[in-house]
């Protein structure tokens, strides 16, 4: 998943290191560096819509698409933002469709769009609130991810001490 040193710690189950997306999105995503280069991402994004600048939301794009790929696989799960990425990556294996976190993303979305559509029309009020709650539910599903993470790596430790 991340590499092969934290990657039996993740879910407690050999999965493919090799496969092109863990190898080029989920290793170098679950860099802390990464993660929080996201985080300052999307009001960037939104800030590009807003002031309708091609180019900065052109390097905005390909900044977002590339950040994965450059950024080196975390040694280990100590950094909160590796768990978040590793929650997401359990939450993905264990099928999101069923999941809460799957109904709080559905509850979620209707706010994303707002705030690009505030952005789009340049309501300044508009924008700035659905970036401001757009970033707080971020960071609630962070915290869910984290959790989930954290949950499944404590069942597969209880499992194999037992």
């Amino acid at each position: 998943m991340v590499n092969n040193d934290i990657q039996g710690v993740v879910i407690g189950k050999s999965i493919s290191i090799d496969s092109l997306v863990d190898r080029f999105f989920w290793s170098g995503h679950a860099n802390p560096t990464s993660v929080w280069t996201y985080v300052v991402a999307y009001p960037t994004l939104i800030l590009a819509i807003y002031r309708q600048n091609r180019p900065l939301l052109a390097g905005i794009l390909l900044f977002v698409g590339i950040n994965p790929l450059v950024a080196p696989p975390p040694e280990n799960d100590d950094a909160w933002a590796t768990r978040v990425v590793l929650g997401e990556q359990v939450w993905l294996e264990q099928g999101i469709l069923s999941s809460k976190e799957t109904l709080f993303t559905a509850v979620c979305a209707p706010i994303y769009l707002y705030t690009i559509r505030a952005a789009i029309e340049r309501d300044p009020v508009r924008t700035v609130v659905g970036t401001v709650v757009s970033m707080v539910l971020m960071f609630l599903f962070f915290s869910r991810m984290v959790s989930l993470y954290e949950k499944e790596t404590n069942h597969q430790n209880s499992a194999t001490t037992n």
